[in-house]
């Protein structure tokens, strides 16, 4: 029963807040010559950073955080995570204070109101399976960092089955080469406990978030993607006490 009572909490707090979240930034971008574009971005974050550490809390679980202190405070980012839910999203924002989009699938930007959020978040959906837009999107998402944002980058680019590392899409960590971006990798450890892939229930757990120390943008730009994407794999997996295969598994560019 508790688990139906949460899972509608959630739901319905979600869909209110997004909303309204929408109305709010429409106001927000109006003032936008007023108050600057980076003021605006900051509000827009700590109103929807508020709401995804509310989202956890009302599941009933909790985010344990190690290695804090390797979040930059300044400087474009390309956090690379491990990716086991929905949820992983939240729990990221609830876990890095400052200003952050995402590289998503392009489904989202098609579900009401989100579309919006994503525009105002300076996100970037990626068209999966096809080559020419996936690299548009990675060109987009190197301006972005060129630009100074931050974004999250999930390089499995689904959700894990079983909580298992999957393949890496190397070539999606070109955005951080490109964008002459600093790379900080991240293992996230329960999250897909919260909401199981393929499930509708939320369920109460405790989650783990471990936030490597950052690979400086000028090592970054001495590497090639595979590369790259091999040591932040590794370090990710080292984390979550998960071992790769002596061939570093699949990378696929």
């Amino acid at each position: 029963m508790m688990k139906v009572i949460r899972t509608l909490v959630v739901y319905l707090y979600l869909g209110l807040v997004v909303m309204l979240g929408v109305l709010y930034f429409k106001s927000l971008d109006k003032k936008k010559e007023k108050l600057g574009d980076a003021v605006v971005l900051e509000k827009i974050y700590a109103y929807a950073s508020r709401m995804a550490r509310r989202i956890v809390r009302l599941t009933g679980s909790r985010i344990t955080i190690n290695g804090a202190e390797n979040i930059p405070k300044s400087g474009a980012t390309l956090f690379v995570a491990n990716h086991q839910s929905y949820m992983d999203i939240p729990v990221m924002m609830s876990v890095v204070d400052r200003p952050i989009g995402f590289v998503a699938k392009e489904e989202l930007g098609k579900i009401p109101f989100f579309a919006q959020w994503i525009v105002y978040m300076k996100c970037v959906l990626i068209t999966r399976g096809d080559t020419r837009k996936a690299l548009a999107a990675i060109l987009q998402a190197a301006k972005l960092l060129q630009q100074g944002h931050s974004l999250v980058l999930y390089p499995e680019g689904t959700r894990s089955i079983d909580g298992n590392l999957g393949e890496f899409k190397a070539g999606s960590l070109k955005a951080a080469q490109k964008g002459k971006a600093m790379v900080v990798p991240v293992a996230i450890d329960g999250a897909g406990n919260i909401m199981p892939r393929n499930s509708f229930w939320m369920y109460k757990t405790e989650v783990t978030v471990t936030v490597l120390p950052a690979i400086s943008a000028e090592t970054v730009q001495t590497m090639d993607t595979k590369e790259l994407a091999m040591i932040v794999k590794k370090q990710i997996a080292g984390a979550l006490g998960q071992s790769l295969p002596a061939d570093g598994d699949e990378l696929h560019g």
